[in-house]
This record gives C-alpha cells, sequence and structure tokens, in this order.
C-alpha cells in the first residue's frame, strides 16, 4: 500500500511536468547539421536508388520556397559540363518526379573546390545537404532517372 504523501508528491510532478510542456514555447533555433553524402570517395553516379531517395528527401523537406542548388568543380575538374549535368541531375529529377515547380529552383556554378567535386542544396537559406563527387562522375550513371 502507497503512502498517502508519496502518492500526492507523484501527482504534483505529473502536473508539474504536464503543466510545464505547455507553458515552455517550443525551441525555433534549428541546430540540425546539414547531411553531407558521398564520403571520401564520392558519389559515383551507380547507387541510383539511394541518390533518388537522396532527392526525395529534399523535395519532402521542401514544403513551399525556393531550393536554391549550387554545384562547384573539384580537384581535377577542368569543364564546366561536369557542373552542369550535375544540376540538371538534380533539377530535372526534381521537377520531374517530384513536381517541383521551375521556378521553386534556383541553381548556380560557385567556384571549384579543392577536393571533391560538391553539390550544395539550401531550403529556405540554410545548407540541407551536401553532395561530395567523384571526379569527373555523375549522379546517375546507366540509371533509370
Amino acid at each position: 500500500m502507497f503512502h498517502h504523501g508519496l502518492v500526492r508528491l507523484m501527482l504534483i510532478a505529473v502536473v508539474l511536468c504536464c503543466t510545464a510542456t505547455k507553458v515552455i514555447p517550443a525551441q525555433t533555433t534549428d541546430a540540425r547539421q546539414p547531411l553531407v553524402i558521398g564520403g571520401t570517395e564520392g558519389i559515383d553516379g551507380t547507387n541510383c536508388e539511394t541518390t533518388k531517395s537522396d532527392f526525395d528527401s529534399i523535395a519532402s523537406a521542401t514544403r513551399s520556397g525556393l531550393i536554391i542548388i549550387i554545384a562547384r568543380r573539384g580537384r581535377g575538374e577542368r569543364s564546366s559540363t561536369i557542373v552542369a549535368r550535375r544540376l540538371q541531375n538534380i533539377r530535372g529529377y526534381l521537377m520531374a518526379t517530384r513536381g517541383v515547380q521551375e521556378h521553386d529552383i534556383v541553381t548556380a556554378q560557385g567556384e571549384p573546390t579543392n577536393g571533391l567535386g560538391q553539390v550544395e542544396v539550401y531550403i529556405s537559406g540554410n545548407l540541407f545537404v551536401k553532395f561530395l563527387m567523384k571526379t569527373n562522375r555523375d549522379f546517375f550513371k546507366n540509371c533509370a532517372a
């Protein structure tokens, strides 16, 4: 049998916890770190389903607003054509498969990096995901996009 004082103390604790969660406003600061995909070797275009899933997460995270995609050549990549293809891979997928409107996507070529090529995706002004790309490779190689 419970001691009457202990039961009362437990009830007070429950009431305080429940009340505190209703009174304290939720944190509005998004401390989420961006995803970095590709590891030390970079995306080589052969993992089609995983890449499509990553692109789907971009579309899902974008309720409304602008998606900014910046692609950068990596070390050993001389032509800007590879950067344009990477931008088209992600832009085309988001528009054709996920129904993102053309006016909601802005793409740009950024300054080259000293390491792997990069494709950075910003949602609502925040870096959401960074893809690291193997030298001279696209997102998709011999895949049905």
